[in-house]
C-alpha cells in the first residue's frame, strides 16, 4: 500500500509547475487564495501555494524519494490539520482576514474536522506574487500540537 503521506506530498509538490491552465480562478484577494484551497474541485497539485513553499514541498518530496520514504513531519493533510475529516466538514468554514501591510495578510480560518470535534483554527500567511495572492505559509497556533507547515517541510527536506 502507497504510504498516503507520499501520496499527498507528491501531489502538493506539483503544485510548483504551473497549476491551472485557461480557466485559472482570480486569486485578487488573499480570501479568494485560501478559500481556493478548500474548494473541492481544486486538485492538491492546485493550490495556490507561493513559489517559497512550492519550493519547500518539492525539497521535501525529492528528499523522501531519495529515502525511499514518506516526508518526515507530514503525515497529515495541513488544510484540515488532521488526517481524516467529516465529508461536509467545509460547511463549518469560517474565514477572517487580518492585512499586515502591502502585499501580506493572514486569512484565520476555523471549522470543525468533525460535528462533534473542537473547533480548529489555521492562520494563512498570504503574499502577493504578482497579481495573485498565494499561500505562503500554514501555520496551526494549538499550544500542545501546533505546527508551521514550512518548519515541518525544512526538516522534511533534510530527511528529519
Amino acid at each position: 500500500m502507497m504510504d498516503r503521506r507520499l501520496v499527498l506530498a507528491t501531489a502538493l509538490a506539483l503544485c510548483a509547475a504551473p497549476a491551472f491552465a485557461q480557466g485559472k480562478p482570480a486569486l485578487d484577494t488573499p480570501l479568494a487564495a485560501v478559500k481556493l484551497v478548500y474548494d473541492p474541485k481544486t486538485k492538491d497539485a492546485q493550490r495556490p501555494y507561493s513559489k517559497k513553499l512550492s519550493a519547500l514541498y518539492a525539497a521535501a518530496v525529492k528528499k523522501s524519494k531519495q529515502l525511499n520514504e514518506a516526508v518526515s513531519g507530514l503525515d497529515f493533510d495541513p488544510i484540515i490539520s488532521g488526517q481524516d475529516s467529516d465529508d461536509d466538514f467545509r460547511k463549518t468554514l469560517k474565514y477572517s482576514v487580518e492585512p499586515r501591510g502591502a502585499g501580506n495578510a493572514v486569512v484565520v480560518v476555523k471549522f470543525r474536522q468533525f460535528k462533534t470535534g473542537p473547533e480548529v483554527t489555521l492562520f494563512y500567511e498570504v503574499v502577493l506574487e504578482g497579481k495573485d495572492w498565494k499561500v505562503d505559509d500554514i501555520v496551526n497556533p494549538a499550544k500542545t500540537d501546533g505546527w508551521r507547515l514550512s518548519a515541518l517541510l525544512k526538516l522534511g527536506a533534510q530527511g528529519q
